[in-house]
């Protein structure tokens, strides 16, 4: 044990030399500098009187000038003066970048200092002494490039080297200060060092131990006293108090340490002092190093905060007064603020905002819970007046307070989002509740929603996006009351949301009567209460029923309050407007079903229309484009949600029933726009067009399978259905693509889509719903008038159709669909034949006889000599070899099938009619090309 006190008294000894050899060096660098810049003013006097005297001896002859030559007295004077000033300005920045070239050798290298210095008086007294027309300008030329040339590279260096700026300003200030921080580290880690020692090991009474330590930390708080008022006379020294390398505070800031550590000891170890006393006086010891920061800088700020902050942790109790606790943090961080206003220090702000916050977590989650409830009352109100307003508006919330703060210090989004959570922290700890904590918790939301504008009506614009935080911190906690059941009443919970939500749409009127009148300003006055409004509504629908007509009365209500608003304010009815229309579809949406539902929709739509022809309390046109796509999806998605279809026992009228209406409401409210506004008529011609092919395209599908249901209910036909629906409406959309404007990119995504959905059906009409696998087909059905024409050769005859009219489709290549649709009639060839020769079922599982072998055979050798004849005489490349294409899969299906397959009279059959038919399509070949080739001859 003996050798550890000896180890600290070393460290301790070690530590206080290493300050002072610190101090000592950094005091002979201070003087340094003073020297240099007293030698750099004389340096500038010299220049001054050296010009003078010049500009004497070359105006002296001008003043003997007769009075017949005054023209070219004053002609030459004002020459004089214009060399003279170009002169001044030469030498002016020859002293001001020489003097910048000597301060920064002299902060980089002290040793060197005084030669620089020497030698450069030398060089410019040297110069003046020569004439000072020509040297000057040389010297005054290189000065100024020379000081130019960084501030050009500045300026040319890309915004992505701020960061490396940054690091090397941050190696420069260590490189420059580092012997004073380590120095003020050791002086601190020496000093607790000391106090351990006298505290625990000099044999002495606890109470005379405790009184040597704290006589020693006085001692250097008294030292680090003396050395500011001894810096404090030099005024080049003085300066550096207002920075984090001042000395003084460094020595100061171990007496302080020293304290800390005395009064811990004392109450720890040897339990002198009761814990109010010592939390006491480690409070004055904190405020002093508070108070003191305004005279030795911002380091005895911070070792005061830290004290101040870190002191609970050491004198702690198993019982603590938890109110005494909050109150001594409230304190510190009072503290804290005043001294950050007074000094006007941004960094201030997150070192008070920070560990305040987070004690008030600590103490939140500690504290009995019979105690939450006025704890919460009364410190989370002043932790809000601190920290969320006082830093940018002071103590009497001015909104023309001049603070000193930043976004990144102190955001106020981001404090009260800090005082949301301590809220709802707090929440969590006060269940059950009651009706008056109930109605405390929205009281101090509503507080924190009108704080920043308490004295005008208006807050700054920073603070202004916080009212979302509150708003929906506000909608959170009451969803989340109500789905807990709290043993509170469902209407008080319903009535204070409400009553919060008309406190915030008074909020965003005031911030906008009162002169904000920015883009977000009016977003916020139309959209906010109404959008929560509307969340509250459909919460209320799923989750508490019996409540929806009580808050579908507010609803209404609200919507009046917003009548009225739109009335006064003509510049936004139109958007005020259109969030009533908002209101009004959702109670639609949570009152009514079915067809009731799609019709009202369709008449709030022609309502909307009918307001935009007579301008009466006209909505604006993108909320009657929101309405109509609503209508649109919802009767685009009705075939395909089952919830939204009729029972199984419906009739085929239920389509009338609920497109009807809609096509009609949708096809007045085009003519009456049209009148109006050309482009939204535009809108509702497409939205007409779409409605009535999904019409059409469920009642086809119910009439062929009897089914309103698309997705629970597919088979084979309805799968057929689907592909060529799809396929129709792709084409159809991206024919209409060519002739929109504004929608155009709707039309051809859409088409998209259904391209890549008429993909889809016709892969699985090939797999899984394919009569060569599955009997979907029966052999003894009706050849080629079947389902089979309807699912391949349909669609292969509608893509030939795109292929042969040219019609634009997504930049996708004519070939393409040359070539799908030639597969799909190929694949409907091959499976005819297969059903036409097969007896029971045509899947690929019975046998195959020679007959239908022998049709493949001459089936493929007529198509492909017609195509071939297409492509030869249409001079159609493309179509060409696909003919020879197939006629060289037949040839190899008769070499390589036939002759295993075949025998006898089949098998001699196949053969010549292949050598046939090849020696027949050679010959037409010749006398095609040779007609082709005469024609040019003969023109």
């Amino acid at each position: 044990m003996d050798l550890f006190i000896l180890i600290a008294v070393v460290f301790a000894v070690v530590a206080m030399i290493t300050a002072v050899k610190a101090s000592k060096r950094t005091y002979k660098l201070e003087q340094d500098l003073s020297d240099l810049r007293a030698e750099l003013t004389a340096l500038r006097a010299s220049f001054v009187k050296a010009f003078g005297e010049t500009k004497s001896a070359e105006t002296k002859p001008l003043n003997d000038i007769p009075e017949h030559n005054t023209p070219l007295h004053e002609a030459s004077d004002n020459e004089e003066h214009a060399i003279s000033a170009k002169h001044n300005a030469q030498i002016t920045d020859a002293i001001r970048v020489t003097s910048h070239s000597i301060e920064q050798t002299a902060e980089t290298n002290s040793d060197h200092q005084s030669e620089l210095s020497s030698n450069q008086v030398a060089d410019a007294q040297s110069t003046v002494s020569h004439d000072d027309s020509a040297p000057l300008q040389p010297l005054a030329e290189n000065a100024i490039q020379a000081e130019n040339a960084p501030k050009e590279q500045h300026d040319k260096e890309p915004l992505s080297n701020t960061f490396d700026r940054g690091i090397r300003k941050l190696e420069t200030s260590f490189r420059e200060n580092w012997l004073v921080w380590m120095g003020a580290l050791a002086m601190l880690i020496g000093g607790g060092y000391l106090i351990q020692v006298i505290g625990s090991r000099i044999e002495f009474s606890p109470l005379m131990r405790v009184a040597i330590a704290f006589s020693l930390s006085a001692v250097t708080i008294i030292a680090g006293e003396f050395f500011h008022r001894k810096e404090q006379k030099n005024s080049e020294r003085a300066a550096r108090s207002s920075s984090f390398t001042y000395v003084p505070a460094a020595i100061t800031g171990t007496g302080i340490t020293g304290i800390y550590c005395t009064v811990i000891f004392a109450f720890v170890f040897y339990q002198l002092l009761a814990p109010s006393t010592s939390l006491f006086i480690l409070a004055i010891a904190a405020f002093a190093s508070l108070a003191l920061s305004l005279r030795q800088g911002p380091l005895m700020a911070v070792l005061g905060l830290v004290g101040g902050y870190t002191a609970p942790f050491w004198i702690g109790g198993s019982d603590p007064n938890y109110f005494l606790l909050a109150g001594y943090i409230t304190s510190v961080t009072t503290a804290g603020t005043v001294l950050m206003q007074r000094v006007k220090r941004s960094w201030l702000a997150p070192s008070v905002s920070v560990p305040h916050t987070l004690w008030m977590l600590l103490l939140i989650e500690s504290i009995p819970q019979q105690q939450v409830f006025s704890w919460v009352a009364i410190f989370l109100s002043i932790t809000a007046y601190l920290l969320f307003a006082v830093p940018r508006l002071g103590w009497s919330l001015n909104l023309r307070y001049r603070h000193c703060q930043t976004p990144q210090t102190n955001h106020p989004v981001l404090m009260s989002l800090a005082m949301v959570v301590l809220l709802l922290w707090s929440v969590d700890k006060m269940t059950p509740l009651s009706g008056t904590s109930l109605i405390s918790i929205y009281v101090f939301l509503a507080t924190l929603l009108w704080l920043p504008a308490l004295r005008r009506g208006v807050s700054l614009r920073i603070f202004y996006p916080s009212t979302l935080v509150i708003s929906f911190a506000t909608l959170l906690l009451s969803f989340g009351l109500l789905l807990l059941d709290l043993w509170l009443p469902k209407h008080q919970l319903l009535l204070c949301l409400g009553v919060s939500i008309m406190l915030i749409a008074f909020r965003t009127l005031s911030q906008f009567a009162n002169g904000d009148r920015s883009i977000f300003a009016r977003v916020m006055l139309i959209t906010l209460a109404p959008a929560l409004t509307i969340l509250t509504l459909g919460f209320v629908r799923g989750f508490i029923a019996p409540e929806l007509e009580f808050w579908s009365i507010f609803t209404v209500l609200l919507a009046g309050l917003y009548v009225q608003l739109a009335v006064r304010i003509p510049e936004l009815s139109q958007n005020i407007s259109a969030c009533i229309h908002g209101m009004v579809l959702s109670l639609s949406f949570v009152w009514l079903n079915d067809s009731m539902l799609t019709t009202a929709i369709s008449a709030q739509v022609a309502l909307m229309a009918l307001q935009a022809q007579y301008q009466r309390f006209q909505p604006a046109y993108w909320a009657i484009k929101v309405a109509m796509g609503v209508l649109v999806v919802r009767l685009t998605l009705l075939p395909f949600v089952p919830d939204w279809q009729p029972t199984a026992d419906s009739s085929w009228t239920w389509t009338i029933i609920s497109y009807l209406p809609s096509l009609v409401l949708l096809a007045y409210a085009r003519f009456v726009l049209r009148r109006v506004n050309t482009d939204i008529s535009n809108w509702f011609e497409g939205a007409f067009l779409h409605v009535f092919l999904i019409a059409l395209f469920t009642q086809t599908n119910y009439w062929l399978t009897g089914q309103y249901g698309i997705t629970t209910h597919m088979d084979f036909t309805s799968t057929i259905v689907y592909a060529n629906q799809a396929l129709v409406m792709a084409l159809v959309y991206a024919y209409r693509s060519r002739f929109a404007d504004k929608l155009s990119f709707i039309y051809r995504g859409y088409s998209i889509l259904l391209l890549i959905a008429f993909a889809a059906f016709i892969a699985q009409l090939n797999t899984m719903f394919s009569p060569l696998f599955v009997n979907t087909v029966s052999a003894t059905a009706l050849p080629v008038f079947n389902m089979m024409a309807l699912g391949w050769l349909l669609p292969g005859s509608i893509l030939l159709g795109q292929y042969y009219y040219r019609l634009p489709c997504h930049d996708i290549p004519p070939r393409t669909f040359a070539f799908s649709g030639i597969t799909l009639f190929g694949v409907w060839l091959i499976m005819s034949i297969r059903q036409f020769w097969q007896t029971s079922s045509m899947t690929i599982f019975n046998t195959t006889s020679m007959a239908e072998m022998f049709t493949y055979s001459i089936t493929g050798l007529i198509v492909g000599a017609v195509l071939t004849w297409i492509g030869v005489t249409r001079a159609a490349l493309q179509v060409q070899r696909i003919g020879l294409m197939v006629l060289g899969g037949v040839t190899l299906k008769v070499f390589l099938l036939d002759i295993s397959f075949l025998e006898g009279f089949w098998r001699a059959i196949s053969f010549l009619g292949l050598g046939a038919a090849l020696i027949a399509l050679g010959w037409l070949f010749q006398t095609l090309n040779k007609s082709v080739a005469e024609k040019p001859k003969q023109s």
